[in-house]
């Protein structure tokens, strides 16, 4: 029975087993998308419903239709999982670390509130379509630098493009370039850092002073030259972030140097345990804490960075909407367009702060000493 009333509706089958918490849960994840998706379906954006889609957002209107779908499909299919593995194991839920650090956190209201600024402006990311009014990139020479109103609340640019539809859909390009880099920032530094601190020796003695070397170059300087040779291009953009980004592997060596002298460690070498599974089954593990916390702030620092790129010039070019380039364009209007400046750097300010607050809070309920 529980099994069939999480298919008709999730939440339900947590409900039907008194797990009021978990249902809670499920049941208002299912409510937002779902009104999210009837929301988009109401204006006429969802992809499926849409007649004549202008071919220049036929790829938003798809991307942000299918991630809905995919949202609301993953959340059914949690459901079913979490219910599966309660019923299965009911004396052993709850009990993990990771259980552990889930019931300190929800008790922290610095990280939630981390957590609710970055979700609002992720959503705002994945579904700008549902959410704005105009093409971002539409031009309307007869409303230039128009102040805030009610047709356009962040008022318009000197192009008079609307300010809150390139606001939103800037939030695309910040989120999504910090994301990779600091993505790629962690694989690079993850890898360099387990075989530094395990291997020691020559193998850190290497990696150590590559470290030091790529410290030593200007980024500036480094990022220009990329960008003169390779283009602006995003991937050029993340690929600079990610090799400039590499202050992970000092901290995942520093954990791993720790570790690796622990008895179950030794223990493990010493029943013959292959060197691959010692450090990605005993060893990694033990670091993934603090790698989830410099991932978290990492996110804010790289979107700092590719908004100042843009700002000088030097990062994503016109006319995609990006909150950097969009700062740029105010210089010369500050005097007589405030609101082309204002709103963007407040998207920006706003969201490393929820970055940065979201990490302290990791730090501090991961901490071992908190146990």
């Amino acid at each position: 029975m529980r099994y069939l009333l999480s298919l008709l509706v999730p939440g339900l089958g947590h409900l039907y087993v008194r797990l009021y918490g978990r249902a809670a849960f499920f049941l208002m994840a299912t409510l937002l998308h779902t009104g999210i998706g009837g929301f988009a379906a109401a204006r006429g954006r969802l992809v499926w419903l849409v007649q004549d889609v202008p071919h220049r957002m036929y790829k938003t209107y798809w991307f942000s239709s299918v991630i809905l779908v995919g949202l609301l499909g993953l959340i059914w299919f949690w459901a079913l999982w979490d219910l599966h593995r309660v019923h299965r194991r009911p004396n052993q839920v709850g009990q993990s670390y990771w259980n552990l650090v889930g019931r300190r956190f929800r008790r922290d209201a610095k990280g939630l509130l981390g957590a609710g600024i970055i979700l609002v402006m992720l959503y705002l990311a994945l579904f700008a379509p549902f959410f704005t009014n105009n093409d971002p990139l539409k031009m309307d020479l007869f409303n230039v630098r128009q102040p805030p109103s009610a047709e356009h609340p962040f008022g318009t640019d000197h192009f008079g493009r609307d300010v809150l539809d390139r606001v939103i859909y800037g939030s695309r390009t910040a989120l999504g370039i910090g994301a990779m880099a600091t993505l790629l920032n962690m694989l690079l530094g993850g890898i360099l850092g387990l075989l530094g601190g395990f291997y020691r020796g020559g193998t850190d003695a290497v990696i150590m002073r590559f470290l030091e070397i790529i410290n030593a170059i200007p980024f500036l300087l480094f990022a220009l030259l990329a960008m003169s040779i390779f283009g602006s291009s995003i991937p050029i953009m993340i690929i600079v972030l990610g090799i400039f980004g590499l202050q992970p592997a000092r901290i995942i060596r520093s954990e791993v140097l720790s570790v690796r002298e622990e008895d179950y460690v030794t223990a493990a070498r010493a029943l013959g345990v292959s060197t691959g599974r010692l450090i990605f089954r005993h060893v990694f593990p033990n670091a993934i804490a603090s790698l989830l916390v410099t991932t978290t702030m990492s996110i804010g620092v790289n979107i700092i960075v590719v908004a100042g790129l843009s700002f000088l010039g030097l990062g994503i070019k016109p006319p995609t909407p990006d909150w950097g380039a969009m700062l740029g364009d105010a210089q010369e209007f500050f005097r007589t367009a405030w609101w082309m400046a204002v709103f963007p750097g407040l998207f920006i300010v706003i969201t490393v702060f929820g970055f940065n607050i979201l990490g302290d809070s990791l730090r501090d309920v991961m901490d071992p000493r908190l146990k």
